[in-house]
């Protein structure tokens, strides 16, 4: 587990040099030779401070040699600024986005995938759900939720199975992607959620467009129409704009966040 800057900077090395099979005393004599991690390359330049034991010499020099120059610094903002004066939490995120910007990426790409997974344990994390556990997840301070695994269908032609489980004694159908399995139907494309141009199909169903490239819609105005499980449903534009793609056919089963139609607006437009 990586916890601090420098604890990160060990675990890092050690991860490399075990899994190159590195001899350490052949690495500490001539570390040029080797590939050393961002992180211990950033460590010995001072991007993490000054060791209050002094640098490692000659390793670090040995180690920096012909690996050009530092990251430039870069001023803090008021904004950062102000964060880090601020809350516990505020101040906690900046420093994660400004010493770690890679894995704090990371982490908020997997945030919104699968929202907020600590409150898992370790094996459910890494194996899932398995046929006759219960798996107790705390969703917050008392209130609990049982999972269950009940079963799992076979796939379809598109990959896509039917995990069926148990939640809090009510059996719940979740459909899954099954990424062992190739699929000749071609794989949607996304949403993107912070591109407001951009309308996805709600949830899984059949999906019926009403528009077509070069369209004008409204506010509000129906771009397509969505039938799911005997129930039908609207799919209304957010803003008012002109249909510049329609990423699906006119008539087309789609699964939830699947791109439908893609509007350019006036903003856009002018940008």
């Amino acid at each position: 587990m990586k916890v601090t800057p420098s604890s990160k900077v060990v675990g890092d090395l050690a991860l490399s040099l075990v899994g190159s099979g590195v001899d350490v005393e052949d690495f500490a004599a001539d570390p040029a030779r080797y590939d050393i991690p961002d992180s211990v390359i950033g460590f010995l330049r001072g991007e993490l401070g000054t060791p209050a034991g002094g640098w490692p010499e000659p390793f670090r020099s040995r180690a920096l040699e012909g690996r050009g120059p530092a990251k430039p610094e870069v001023p803090l903002t008021a904004e950062d600024a102000a964060a880090l004066d601020g809350t516990s939490q505020q101040r906690r995120e900046t420093l994660n986005r400004l010493l770690f910007p890679g894995p704090t990426a990371e982490f908020l790409a997997h945030r919104e995938k699968y929202g907020d997974t600590t409150g898992l344990s370790a094996n459910q994390f890494f194996y899932g759900l398995r046929h006759g556990e219960e798996h107790r997840v705390e969703l917050e301070k008392g209130v609990t939720l049982l999972i269950g695994l009940e079963a799992i269908s076979e796939p379809d032609e598109r990959g896509m199975r039917t995990v069926m489980c148990i939640l809090n004694g009510q059996l719940r159908p979740v459909l899954v992607r099954d990424r062992s399995i190739a699929s000749e139907v071609p794989v949607a494309e996304k949403a993107d959620k912070n591109n407001a141009g951009h309308i996805a199909a709600p949830f899984a169903g059949v999906v019926t467009l009403t528009v077509g490239e070069g369209d004008t819609v409204a506010a509000g105005d129906t771009v397509g129409t969505i039938e799911a499980m005997k129930m039908e449903a609207a799919i209304t534009a957010p803003r008012a704009g002109t249909v510049a793609r329609v990423a699906i056919g006119a008539v087309q089963q789609v699964e939830g966040g699947d791109l439908l139609v893609e509007l350019r607006t006036n903003e856009t437009a002018a940008e």
